[in-house]
């Protein structure tokens, strides 16, 4: 499943998609791959899907969240080592390999994650994956304070021991798990070579995935009022601005600067929507695709 869900008649290409990344692995171990969905999907799904991948099935959760069915897709799983992925990024042949031996060569460490990509084929592609998806990039490998939530191995157990909280958005389930497990103690660990590339579409797209940053934002922001708007805003543009300086060298070229410090300019504006509406405490985010 993927927590991204554009609105009209599901068309399963997403899952068809990470469903041929992972039978290209060149992983030599058998493992097992488990597509979980709600309910409402139960007689929706192509006939031909598991077959694309060998030991491939789909389990069923009355559930709708994102986060929900990730851990009901946890609790499904037999491994000691259990990958968790949205069914929008897809993994390279050699994510699994590449991670599976960092866990094993480091016991210290229990959850292994790697970089996310939208693809370097345009300007926009690469501006968007620095000023978006750069910030867990250590840019070598390496402990780290992050763990990406499109994509990451982790031990079982740390799993079974922290469920994702439930909030409105996916984005602050994510964070406020990942904080529990470092305040217990819990090592993360960065590979680079372990790329995923993450569906994009075009400003929709960058409009609700901001607006579920700038709710999730404010959620979390240690005073939940207006007067603390500027003081967030500008501690996310201050963050975000340091990553495409220190990464935009590897992330674009030399003709795409330009456009990096516009999309700077120009997130602020699609975060403020959801900025009021956490200020609002809505129970939910109109009109949006994540789930």
């Amino acid at each position: 499943m993927s927590d991204y869900e554009d609105a009209g008649p599901r068309s399963w290409r997403n899952e068809r998609h990470i469903l041929e990344a992972l039978a290209r692995q060149d992983f030599a171990e058998p493992f097992e791959v488990i597509l979980v969905e709600s309910d409402a999907y139960r007689d929706g799904a192509p006939g031909d899907l598991v077959a694309i991948c060998p030991r491939s099935r789909i389990v069923h959760s009355p559930d709708t969240q994102s986060a929900k069915l990730k851990d009901f897709g946890v609790s499904c799983a037999q491994a000691d080592l259990v990958a968790v992925f949205e069914a929008d990024c897809v993994p390279d042949p050699s994510w699994l390999r590449v991670l599976v031996s960092a866990l094993r060569q480091r016991p210290d460490v229990s959850v292994v994650s790697g970089r996310t990509s939208y693809g370097d084929e345009t300007m926009y592609r690469r501006a968007l994956s620095l000023v978006d998806r750069s910030f867990d990039d250590l840019g070598r490998a390496g402990v780290t304070r992050s763990v990406s939530n499109n994509a990451a191995l982790y031990r079982r157990s740390l799993l079974e021991q922290f469920p994702y909280p439930p909030t409105v958005t996916p984005f602050s389930s994510a964070i406020l798990r990942m904080h529990a497990m470092s305040r217990a103690g819990h090592v993360f660990f960065f590979e680079p070579a372990a790329v995923v590339r993450h569906a994009i579409g075009g400003w929709d797209f960058v409009r609700d995935f901001r607006r579920h940053v700038g709710y999730s934002d404010m959620t979390l922001y240690p005073t939940r009022t207006a007067r603390s708007i500027p003081s967030l805003l500008w501690r996310r543009r201050r963050r975000e601005s340091r990553d495409c300086l220190r990464l935009g060298s590897r992330y674009l070229r030399w003709y795409d600067w330009p456009l990096a410090p516009g999309l700077l300019a120009a997130v602020p504006f699609f975060e403020l929507p959801g900025i009021f509406d956490a200020l609002r405490a809505r129970d939910s985010i109109p009109r949006t695709s994540y789930r």
